[in-house]
């Protein structure tokens, strides 16, 4: 038989999860909104699935790099697949969001739908061809300056996750452009303390080149400038509902979790791939 003091014990517990169980949903139900919202599954998979971070890293080098480097991107996009897991990455933006938002409301059935039609827009845009976007931006001219949206666009992380994103590019086509070079063998005998020590300074560095940075400062206002053309799409009521989501007590502590969350996932990841790629490069 149960002693009482343990069966108050399990009745407690259970009040406790009983009760904590709709704001645990909650926290969910917002975490996954703010993922569709800030398009977080379809950038994670367009620049970190199967053959996504090989094409990154290609993109960064120089034509002399890429007419060499052919060994070393196929070393990387070995090691890019076995390192990058979309979906356990995915899994823990959400639960770190979901953390930072307990408490809050969960999102309307207008903010939902809302962010529904945004997704939609993001998946139509991306089908487009350079015509057809160009005139899709077009038609969206009139709203462009239009401070309600120009502030919702304020309260998004995509900008900084397209700099997390560059950065990561731009790291991994540095150790590609090395062993394309034959320079690979300062890197592949160093232990593995001491390369994630100098992982860690990069990435704490940050872009540092004049080139490089001008190419990031492109990347983040492309990104901001298309969001923002996706924001016009959408009717007025959507923006002033999302506006309004987005400045609720919990949002700047969920958008903080975000975007460390991405960096910290991203980062991690392409360690595990430049580990992997030298530990399987030939010493010379």
């Amino acid at each position: 038989m149960h002693s009482p003091t343990r069966l108050s014990s399990f009745r407690f517990s259970l009040l406790l999860l009983l009760l904590l169980a709709p704001l645990m949903g909650w926290a969910q139900d917002r975490a996954q909104a703010l993922l569709q919202f800030e398009g977080v599954q379809t950038r994670y998979q367009a620049f970190y699935g199967p053959g996504a971070v090989v094409r990154g890293a290609r993109e960064q080098l120089d034509p002399d790099d890429q007419a060499i480097a052919d060994k070393a991107l196929k070393a990387l996009d070995v090691a890019a697949t076995r390192a990058f897991d979309v979906k356990a990455s995915v899994s823990a933006i959400r639960q770190e969001v979901a953390t930072a938002g307990k408490g809050g409301a969960a999102p309307s059935p207008q903010v939902l739908a809302a962010v529904a039609r945004l997704a939609q827009l993001r998946i139509d845009y991306a089908a487009k061809n350079d015509a057809a976007k160009s005139e899709f931006i077009n038609q969206q001219q009139a709203r462009l300056t239009d401070p309600v949206r120009v502030e919702l666009l304020g309260r998004m992380a995509v900008a900084e996750m397209r700099e997390v994103d560059f950065s990561s590019q731009l790291l991994l086509a540095a150790v590609v452009k090395q062993l394309a070079r034959g320079n690979g063998g300062q890197f592949t005998s160093l232990p593995n303390s001491t390369l994630d020590s100098a992982l860690d300074t990069l990435w704490s560095r940050g872009v540092t080149s004049t080139h490089a940075r001008n190419l990031l400062i492109v990347a983040r206002e492309v990104e901001r400038q298309v969001t923002l053309v996706l924001l016009c799409a959408l009717p007025d009521e959507d923006v002033a509902a999302l506006l309004a989501w987005r400045n609720d007590p919990q949002a700047a502590a969920e958008r903080e979790a975000l975007l460390g969350t991405y960096r910290a996932e991203v980062k991690a990841s392409g360690a595990v791939a430049i580990r992997t790629m030298l530990r399987a490069w030939p010493r010379s």
